[in-house]
């Protein structure tokens, strides 16, 4: 009985030193499985493979960058694009309230010279001049006339110059070398222009066409890439006529370039 109960309590203490035993493993394995899975997730690529995960990422950052300068470059060549024309039809409007304006002067001083013609034959002028002076006038209004009214401007090209040609010292000779240079500068005709421009800048500085033929001259040169000159030349309209409309023109055409 008393070999029992030893091997009874010899039982109970292996029973427990291994419940007891078991417990701290179960324990740690337990403890250590966050760990592992922890240690997985943050270090379960290699240095070279978070290396080029961060390239990629960069790569893709920097590429929507230049799809978005891309785009910005784009509006922004639209909006120039949109700007040029809006200045195209702002200067076409003012070139056409302009002409209007030179017609009724035109008229006015056609007019007038008329009246003073009519006046002069009263006290014997000879015949002869004053059918000159008629005759002047009529050629120039009639070349006019062919640009404003007839929008035929493949006539009022040579018109102008026969014009030119027949009355060189004419009052009008400043407005159809002008008018001749922006006919040949519409139909691309630049070194033509130019020379007409120059010869009203040159030849008639008290001719209200000089603002517009330095303006004319100055886009001439931007259109040959010619920046410095087209500067300057923007930058006399400015100085000179500072109040024409060309001069608002002028100093568009500087912010640009």
């Amino acid at each position: 009985m008393k070999l029992n109960m030893i091997t009874a309590t010899m039982v109970a203490v292996l029973f427990s030193f291994n419940v007891n035993a078991a417990a701290p493993v179960e324990d740690a394995s337990v403890a250590s499985a966050p760990a592992t899975a922890s240690g997985l997730s943050s270090s379960g690529l290699s240095l070279e493979q978070r290396i080029e995960r961060l390239e990629r990422m960069l790569q893709a950052r920097n590429q929507v960058q230049l799809d978005l300068q891309n785009q910005v470059d784009d509006m922004s060549d639209s909006v120039s694009t949109m700007l040029g024309q809006l200045e195209q039809s702002n200067y076409q409007i003012q070139q056409m309230i302009e002409r209007q304006r030179e017609l009724y002067q035109e008229m006015d001083r056609r007019f007038t010279q008329l009246q003073t013609a009519n006046a002069s034959g009263t006290v014997n002028t000879p015949e002869v001049a004053t059918a000159a002076t008629v005759s002047e006038d009529q050629a120039y209004d009639a070349a006019v006339a062919l640009v404003m009214e007839q929008k035929d401007y493949d006539a009022a090209i040579p018109a102008f110059e026969s014009f030119i040609q027949q009355y060189p010292q004419s009052s009008y000779a400043p407005n159809a070398h002008y008018w001749l240079g922006q006919l040949q500068y519409t139909r691309g005709q630049r070194e033509q222009a130019s020379q007409q421009f120059n010869k009203v800048v040159n030849d008639y500085p008290q001719s209200n066409k000089v603002a517009e033929s330095l303006l004319k001259l100055g886009i001439i040169a931007q259109f040959k890439n010619n920046n410095a000159e087209a500067k300057a030349l923007f930058n006399r309209v400015l100085e000179q006529y500072p109040t024409s409309a060309a001069a608002g023109l002028a100093k568009t055409r500087l912010a640009q370039l």
